[in-house]
């Protein structure tokens, strides 16, 4: 027994007033003896006797009433087992469910020796003990999020959810698994909490240079409400030697195409096991059929190879590529790389001019509509050479357009735009619309930094200055600096082996004030004294483009330069890829698909890369029906089939990107080990169970002044109840007597 307030026990001497004065009463009266007393009769000698055992009784009352509110403020603590609770530990059960644990061990994979370990842990507990199990991957997940009491039953219900648990494509975060882990209340009946963490040992996950973080973690465990230790178990040998071939993941410049277009798809082979590895083949597969093969030589350890494929895609739709190493190693989930694509019909597109332009019989917009594939002999503005079919319209009639018919906007050389119109560009990229603004005569500095720059906060990346130049002297020029190919809208125009982009002759443009250093804002053209002459800035979901100079031949010779066309179909594209639906996200992004009303009821199933399928109802926004999925946390594959019990359901893919790191099975050395232990109060241990050595495991007491208060009570009432009761008799008898 312990005492919270063990100060007020200095009052236990008091509980020996009572006895004082119960001693004190007896002898008050002094005993004189007369003779003639003798012959009366001795009948109460009898009844003092009876009062005698009723005083001694409620002087043992008073005595344990005060022995009580003494022991009451004094705030006892009693050991759990001597009320009837619980006296076990709590077992947290870790487990890693990320890609590495796939990796094979002779017959089985980690993940399976995960599975036998937790029987035989579970099997160690005894009576009292509870256990619960944690899965760690890229965020961790409850597999029983309640603390079961250990029986025969809770063991098999354990074992059968551990049993269907597969490898994932995630990376472990076993710093948040454990934060977790450390943090959830403990039963009320737990005397001690061991957290046993079931991993393979691969370093990545760890966070083990995360110093501060796990120093968090160990503060945590001291001040935990039970004794807690962590264990990690490593079921991995990391040293020992195996075979892996990993595919760093698939990438395209374009994922929105057109139908007929080419596309390259670029992969990164890694050979990531310590022996160099053999020649092997890649194949290349889209909704199961065949498309092609890539071979690969042979790498030596560390080694990386980049694989290009090109492919045409004859048919609209979205179509998930994948690609696949034809040879089996030690970690196979990483063998495997998808990527998904769309193609379309048409990419509908807005040019926006001035009513001066539009009356022009060769403006700007006719030599952008010129690239796009407009025929020169045809006045029909749909009789297109190109995927790009573009509507023509002046800027009075911008606020009467629906913008979200398009997929990307140009304004070109708009001398003024009302505020509400560039409020309503504003809505139309946020929500994933392309805008290209080109600058030109027309355009007033002051008028556009008020509208579009507005102090950093408008639709402009950058504001506007002087113009520099003359554009009627084609004498002095500044040259065009080729792109490195860093940004994607620019990859291609720097190659000056095929494009003359080292041939543009710039005579006059408008000046970009400021730096473009910001993270919503990058430069896509610089000219060749370093000035910025095309910047982007990234709004909502869409992206914005202002570039300094007009698009025609007013100011430059860049419409008669090869590289005029390939600059606007890839900067369109560029625009128009985010108001299509994205299909390759990263893990928690949303999976969103959306369509037009249908006259019955829609519903989709979505079909992770692991679990049982989901649901979903759509959501009416803007006259389209939208299905989203927030919880796409696995990376993978995932199939959404849109009213699945129908003939023929439309079937729409996404692909949730995976960490490449997870394909590391660097183990962790020495230094880092010794870092966790030191810094998060880890221990490596072959023993998921032990107890940490020299630690006294304190047991659980519970709090029992509430009931000493109710005993004080009722040993009142008592009290009171015999004390009338004594005094009725005693005094009742007197009066009879006389």
């Amino acid at each position: 027994m312990s005492f919270l307030s063990g100060f007020f026990l200095w009052a236990l001497p008091l509980a020996a007033v009572p006895v004082m004065i119960h001693l004190f009463n007896r002898r008050r009266r002094q005993v004189v003896q007369w003779g003639a007393m003798q012959f009366l009769s001795d009948s109460r000698t009898k009844k003092r006797r009876i009062w005698r055992v009723d005083d001694l009784i409620l002087m043992l009352l008073r005595a344990a009433l005060v022995l009580l509110i003494v022991a009451a403020l004094a705030r006892p603590l009693l050991h759990s087992s001597w009320l009837g609770g619980g006296s076990g530990r709590e077992v947290v059960l870790v487990i890693d469910t990320s890609l590495s644990m796939s990796r094979k061990l002779e017959r089985e994979t980690v993940l399976d020796k995960a599975a036998e370990q937790a029987g035989l842990l579970l099997d160690e507990l005894g009576d009292g003990d509870t256990v619960r199990v944690l899965l760690a991957s890229n965020r961790p997940l409850w597999l029983t999020p309640s603390s079961l009491d250990v029986s025969g039953e809770t063991r098999d219900q354990i074992l059968a959810g551990i049993s269907k648990l597969q490898p994932t494509l995630a990376k472990a975060d076993l710093f948040a698994a454990v934060q977790l882990a450390v943090q959830v209340e403990p039963p009320h009946t737990a005397t001690s909490r061991t957290i046993a963490v079931l991993t393979d040992g691969s370093r990545h996950g760890w966070q083990s240079d995360a110093t501060a973080a796990w120093t968090g973690v160990r503060r945590m465990i001291e001040n935990a409400p039970v004794p807690t230790s962590i264990n990690v178990l490593e079921l991995a040998d990391g040293e020992g030697l195996f075979t892996n071939l990993s595919i760093d993941g698939l990438e395209t410049d374009r994922k929105l195409v057109g139908v007929d277009d080419q596309i390259v798809i670029r992969t990164v082979v890694t050979n990531r096991g310590p022996e160099s590895s053999p020649a092997v083949l890649l194949n290349w597969e889209a909704e199961d059929e065949p498309l092609g093969v890539s071979s690969i030589n042979p790498l030596e350890p560390g080694e990386s190879a980049t694989i290009q494929f090109e492919h045409q895609l004859e048919t609209a739709g979205v179509f998930e590529i994948r690609c696949r190493i034809d040879r089996t190693d030690d970690l196979p989930a990483d063998s495997t790389g998808a990527l998904v694509v769309e193609a379309i019909e048409k990419v509908p597109l807005l040019i926006v001019q001035s009513e001066e332009a539009a009356e022009n019989r060769r403006s700007d917009a006719d030599y952008l509509l010129a690239a796009l594939g407009r025929r020169s002999d045809s006045s029909a503005e749909n009789d297109w050479e190109s995927v790009f079919h573009s509507s023509v319209h002046t800027a009075d009639e911008l606020e009467s357009l629906t913008l979200s018919d398009y997929f990307a906007i140009v304004l070109v050389d708009v001398p003024e735009l009302s505020q509400a119109a560039v409020e309503r560009l504003g809505e139309y990229v946020a929500s994933g619309g392309g805008l290209w603004i080109t600058l030109g005569e027309q355009t007033d500095p002051e008028t556009f930094n008020a509208l579009f720059y507005n102090e950093g906060d408008g639709l402009a990346p950058m504001a506007l200055g002087e113009i520099r130049g003359d554009p009627n002297n084609r004498e002095e020029f500044d040259l065009v600096h080729p792109p490195e190919g860093e940004h994607v809208a620019t990859r291609l125009l720097g190659d000056t082996q095929r494009l003359d982009v080292d041939e543009v002759r710039i005579y006059g443009r408008h000046q970009f004030q400021g730096s473009a250093e910001r993270n919503n804002v990058s430069v896509l053209l610089r000219s060749g004294r370093g000035q910025v002459l095309a910047a982007e800035k990234y709004t909502g979901r869409g992206r914005v483009i202002v570039q300094c100079l007009p698009i025609g031949l007013s100011w430059s010779n860049l419409p008669l330069c090869h590289i005029y066309v390939p600059l606007v179909h890839e900067w369109l594209w560029y625009l128009a890829e985010p108001a299509v639906a994205q299909r390759n996200v990263q893990p928690g992004e949303p999976l969103i698909y959306s369509q037009d009303v249908s006259p019955t009821a829609s519903k989709a199933v979505l079909h992770p890369p692991v679990g049982d399928p989901v649901e979903i109802l759509p959501i009416l926004e803007e006259r389209r029906e939208v299905f989203a999925y927030h919880q796409a946390f696995l990376p993978g594959s995932y199939s959404l089939q849109v009213n699945p019990e129908s003939g023929s359901p439309l079937k729409i893919p996404f692909h949730v990107v995976r960490d490449v790191e997870e394909s590391n099975l660097t183990p962790l050395d020495d230094s880092q080990r010794a870092l966790l232990v030191q810094a998060g109060g880890l221990r490596f241990t072959s023993d998921a169970l032990e107890v940490p050595p020299g630690d006294a495991v304190e047991v659980r007491r519970e709090p029992v002044w509430s009931l000493l208060l109710a005993a004080f009570l009722l040993l009142i009432v008592l009290e009171m109840l015999i004390a009338c009761w004594s005094t009725s008799r005693r005094f009742g008898y007197r009066t009879a007597s006389a």
